[in-house]
């Protein structure tokens, strides 16, 4: 075995046993281990209630059924029965949802359709961007894009200034190695602790959620790791500016508010202001006012432009004036079509600001792992307005069903709950968010680019030169300032004498 290996391993030992003796750092680690496996726990009992309700919607759907076969003779207007039914409509979660709420806290998973005006059922509430969003609940993904940055910070921000501040920092240099050695062996058991950390988490999780492992498993734990390094990188960086313990855990934990929470913001009210966009409420109200209108015209007004869009119904006759159901629901979907296009336009917009959100994650780490963890789950934008989509289509295809019984002015007897289209939706399986994890690499990229000069500035050692100029200490001819072989004091005779000093 080699000097060098020889050294490396006893100096290994040596940080290793300073770092395990400091006992907060163990103390906080098993936090974070508590607070992951709390959040899995959390998500897999969440994820289990969801689940539970929808497996309920279908034995919901038949007592409301029975309910209304009571309350009305078989012989009612098939029109006044289905004012009241309500379709139920679901988003069922995948094996990564317990991971990451996502949007799932802020927009239903499950839905009660009813065959009316689609736009007031889907666009009561706006879709927030993902960015506004990014804190979310306490989830697996808020432990590791918040959580363990402040850990990471906590365990290193003094990595370098501690010597200082305790006055080692000679006895450090003194060693033959260099200080940019000393610090990367510091901060690489660090990282080694953090990332069996996050490892463990994740093999948790699969145990715990049944997660597959396959290439996901495999691109969430190359992008955590990345996430973690790229911390450490952050460290490395400022410990190479030689400041103060205070000055670098301000920087740091700047750094985190930059990244986690104001660059967000603000990048989030750039896209909004970029790409505006009429919110859902306003659909609504809309197609309200649209449908109060409709009140006040005359029965043609509003049988016309159906027919026109329906032709296969334009023979039917429609009494002009009098209340009719086939009348009522027509000018339901003629409501919709009045904001149709506004819809459109509201769909673009959000897909804009997808698109915006995938290139500031090219810049934003947290945001980068937050929509790579998303994707996975299923609960990113994306997911979710595919899922808006899929009710529309369903509530098409609840009228191309109910019409024919509609328009034919069928009793509740000619209706048959069996024979109604259902609705799930579990989401075709996604590719991998390649922008996110293109924003970790590359941010890790970047900033590992910047270490060679960081180095640089460790190794210079500018104190011990100063030190050299005053004659407290002298290097060897050959030697790099940070290999000081002896010191002697500049009151020492032998140094006065200018010469060789024998001994007697």
């Amino acid at each position: 075995m080699s000097s060098f290996l020889v050294r490396f391993l006893a100096r290994a030992r040596l940080e290793l046993r300073q770092m395990l003796r400091a006992r907060m750092v163990l103390v906080v680690a098993s936090l974070l281990l508590v607070a992951g496996v709390a959040a899995i726990v959390d998500g897999a009992a969440r994820v289990a209630h969801e689940r539970e309700v929808i497996a309920a919607l279908e034995p919901a759907l038949r007592e409301e059924e029975s309910y209304l076969r009571k309350t009305h003779a078989p012989e009612d207007d098939l029109g006044l029965v289905l004012y009241y039914l309500a379709m139920p409509v679901a988003h069922e979660p995948n094996e990564w949802t317990a991971l990451s709420t996502g949007l799932r806290d802020v927009h239903p998973y499950s839905r009660h359709l009813r065959f009316i005006g689609l736009v007031p059922q889907l666009y009561q509430t706006d879709i927030a961007n993902p960015l506004k969003q990014l804190s979310g609940s306490f989830d697996y993904g808020f432990v590791l894009i918040f959580l363990v940055p402040l850990f990471i910070i906590g365990v290193s921000y003094d990595v370098r200034s501690r010597d200082d501040d305790l006055g080692t920092e000679p006895l450090v240099c003194s060693q033959p190695t260099r200080l940019s050695r000393v610090l990367a062996l510091r901060l690489a058991l660090r990282a080694a602790l953090v990332s069996a950390v996050a490892l463990a988490l994740l093999a948790f999780a699969v145990v715990w959620l049944g997660l597959p492992l396959d290439a996901r498993a495999g691109a969430f734990a190359l992008a955590s790791l990345a996430y973690i390094a790229l911390w450490f990188v952050v460290v490395f960086l400022v410990a190479s500016l030689r400041r103060s313990s205070a000055w670098n855990a301000i920087s740091l934990v700047g750094a985190w508010i930059a990244w986690c929470v104001l660059l967000p913001a603000l990048i989030n009210l750039a896209i909004i202001t970029a790409s505006p966009a009429r919110g859902g409420v306003e659909l609504t109200l809309a197609q309200r006012q649209e449908m109060n209108a409709g009140w006040d015209r005359p029965k043609r007004a509003t049988l016309d432009p159906f027919f026109a869009r329906r032709p296969e119904w334009a023979s039917t006759p429609v009494p002009d004036d009098r209340f009719s159901w086939p009348w009522y629901y027509a000018m339901h979907e003629m409501g919709d079509a009045h904001v149709a296009r506004q819809v459109e336009d509201y769909h673009a917009a959000l897909a804009r600001r997808e698109q915006w959100t995938a290139r500031a994650a090219l810049v934003l780490p947290p945001l980068a792992l937050e929509l790579v963890l998303d994707r996975m789950a299923g609960t990113d934008m994306a997911t979710e307005l595919a899922f808006r989509d899929s009710i529309a289509a369903y509530h098409e295809q609840l009228k191309r069903y109910f019409y024919p019984l509609v328009f034919n002015y069928k009793g509740l007897a000619a209706f048959d709950i069996d024979a109604v289209p259902r609705h799930r939706f579990r989401g075709a399986p996604r590719p991998l968010h390649l922008s996110g994890l293109a924003g970790l690499l590359g941010v890790l990229a970047l900033l590992g680019a910047m270490l060679p000069l960081a180095v640089r500035r460790l190794d210079a050692t500018p104190w011990l030169e100063e030190a050299s100029t005053s004659g407290q200490w002298i290097f060897p001819a050959g030697r790099r300032p940070g290999a000081v072989e002896r010191p002697l004091h500049a009151a020492d005779p032998r140094r006065e004498s200018g010469g060789d000093v024998s001994h007697g």
